[in-house]
């Protein structure tokens, strides 16, 4: 089971660059928004700077500048951390009010409050703009998901449309039978949690082990055959390797590159949960297939 299942995910990495390039499509897509949206959010906070001050001259060339030069004094070692501040709406605030502070003089003290007015609506279309880059990126990534895990789950474990409606089924009894018993002993006792953590693991490999035989078992071969302490151990311990080795992969790309190690560190973790997920039924049907 572990040559099969970690055979699976190494053939499964040929398509690492579908999640990767749907992920970059919706970043494209986002920053087609976030871009000029930020860029109009400038124009109207330089606009409204010049109608109440319009004795000040106040150009965008020279706001662009200092935010540059405020964006360029992040920490980029840590480029996570560094976006994060970035977008935060208090990193805006502080960098907004300095600038106009600087470029405004004794002016930004007369129309103060005005212009803390014009920074909070600067603020809100700058945080819908990173809003709605987000939702492209995150959009993108749902896509390469489900695109990835077809194209897996034709190569490693085929499935027919009633085998799937079964599997939905099963898995929802199973998932919320599992739930009401960890919430019932957890209530009864708390320290259970520690033992149905441990206990839950266990039962989630047998399911997926006896859903896979109810799938492509079933009347072929034995249940116990394919359902028993030792296949349970090894699916787990298959999985469990599968995992650190995308783990690796991904600590690897940061190695090389912290920016696009996050997003090749996704779908490298994403081919791994995919995979994991269909091992079961793949070791079922080769068991079949054997026979």
């Amino acid at each position: 089971m572990i040559k099969q299942g970690l055979k699976n995910y190494f053939v499964s990495l040929k398509y690492i660059f579908t999640p990767l390039g749907t992920m970059f499509l919706g970043m494209m897509l986002g920053f087609s928004v976030l871009l000029p949206g930020i860029i109009a959010a400038v124009h109207t906070l330089i606009g409204g700077v010049k109608e109440l001050a319009g004795h000040v001259n106040l150009d965008f060339g020279l706001m662009f500048d200092y935010i540059w030069e405020a964006v360029q004094s992040l920490d980029w070692n840590d480029p996570i951390t560094a976006f994060e501040t970035m977008i935060s709406s208090q990193w805006i605030n502080n960098v907004m009010t300095q600038i106009l502070q600087t470029i405004l003089g004794t002016d930004f003290e007369t129309f103060q409050t005005y212009i803390v007015e014009l920074v909070g609506g600067f603020i809100g279309q700058v945080a819908a703009c990173v809003f709605v880059f987000f939702f492209f990126w995150i959009l993108g990534f749902i896509a390469g998901f489900f695109i990835i895990k077809f194209q897996i789950r034709r190569t490693v474990a085929r499935r027919s449309l009633w085998k799937f409606i079964l599997a939905y089924v099963i898995n929802a009894v199973t998932t919320t039978a599992l739930v009401v018993v960890c919430a019932l002993l957890f209530g009864k006792w708390k320290p259970s949690i520690y033992i149905t953590t441990v206990a839950s693991f266990i039962l989630v490999g047998t399911t997926e082990m006896l859903q896979a035989y109810l799938l492509y078992g079933y009347k072929n071969i034995k249940l116990t055959e394919v359902v028993n302490p030792r296949t349970v151990g090894l699916y787990m311990l298959t999985n469990a390797l599968i995992f650190l080795i995308s783990i690796a992969f991904t600590v690897i790309a940061l190695l090389i590159n912290a920016v696009l190690g996050v997003f090749v560190g996704l779908a490298f973790v994403v081919v791994a949960f995919i995979v994991i997920g269909l091992n079961a039924e793949s070791y079922v049907q080769s068991r079949v297939t054997d026979l």
